[in-house]
């Protein structure tokens, strides 16, 4: 029995987006051509791959197991072009596709990836920016091989590798009176709450206004629009910021996920190996 790679190519659309009509849009055929080809593929395979509830298409166990193998199979095809047609001298090429979220995308892992980059121009990257809570399913829907977050996600098929700890700092402006209102991306992000709950403060609750990301916070606390609650290593001395006295580190994980299996490519694990090199150095 053969894997069609146009059916294939099907299934690992509709994996990722979670939606027939998406998938049929981006690979230029119709819905209906497009089920046909998932329902050949789950007939020749004799197993049911996605699942339809009220919430939308998921994967079963079956189709998880297959995306892991498409991932892995197109790692191997990117290995052995690079090595026959566009690398011959030994540089790694392929794709490189990483997940982080906003403190460490730019200021962590960018820069502990930047060296292996400039040392291998044939290699294609991605580096994309998601909430936390996103993360995990990124990973699991096979748009990025590598995903950081700040906590360990403990499951069987996946394995992680602490990069290091970020330790928040309170901030304020150096320019403006301090305000008693604490700037946080939105009403689910949790961090200012979490910090003086680590000082063992007995505070009423937090006046918060949301700035959507990193750099709004660290830009509104510049501006004198609020306090902060960031990782000390993006208090630079180029803003207007100083760490206010008398708390306590909030020391929070950096920990780096990929999925179990049975090959790594040159590249990823060359890309391990970096990260879990030179991370640290970011993150003092």
């Amino acid at each position: 029995m053969d894997l069609a790679s146009h059916e294939l190519q099907a299934f690992r659309m509709v994996a990722q987006t979670l939606s027939f009509s998406q998938a049929a849009e981006r690979i230029h055929i119709t819905q209906p051509a497009l089920s046909q080809r998932i329902q050949s593929l789950e007939k020749n395979l004799g197993l049911t791959l996605f699942v339809r509830d009220p919430k939308g298409v998921k994967l079963t166990e079956a189709g998880l197991r297959l995306l892991r193998y498409c991932q892995i199979k197109d790692h191997l095809e990117s290995e052995l072009l690079n090595d026959l047609v566009k690398a011959p001298d030994g540089r790694l090429g392929g794709r490189l596709r990483i997940a982080a979220y906003s403190t460490v995308l730019h200021s962590v892992v960018m820069p502990a990836l930047a060296p292996l980059l400039r040392e291998n121009p044939a290699v294609q990257f991605e580096f994309n920016m998601y909430e936390m809570d996103d993360l995990i399913g990124v990973l699991e829907r096979a748009e990025s091989d590598f995903v950081v977050m700040d906590r360990t996600i403990e499951r069987s098929n996946i394995q992680n590798l602490a990069l290091g700890e970020e330790k928040y700092v309170l901030i304020q402006s150096r320019d403006f009176p301090v305000r008693e209102v604490y700037l946080d991306h939105d009403p689910n992000d949790q961090t200012s709450e979490q910090f003086f709950k680590t000082q063992g403060e007995k505070r009423p609750e937090l006046v918060r206004s949301y700035v959507d990301d990193i750099e709004g916070i660290l830009r509104g606390v510049a501006l004198g629009l609020g306090q902060g609650v960031v990782p000390r290593h993006l208090v630079d001395e180029h803003r207007p910021l100083r760490i206010a006295k008398g708390h306590r580190l909030m020391h929070v994980p950096v920990v780096l996920h990929y999925f179990r299996q049975s090959y790594y490519s040159n590249l990823q694990k060359a890309t391990i190996e970096a990260l879990k090199l030179n991370s640290s150095k970011f993150l003092r």
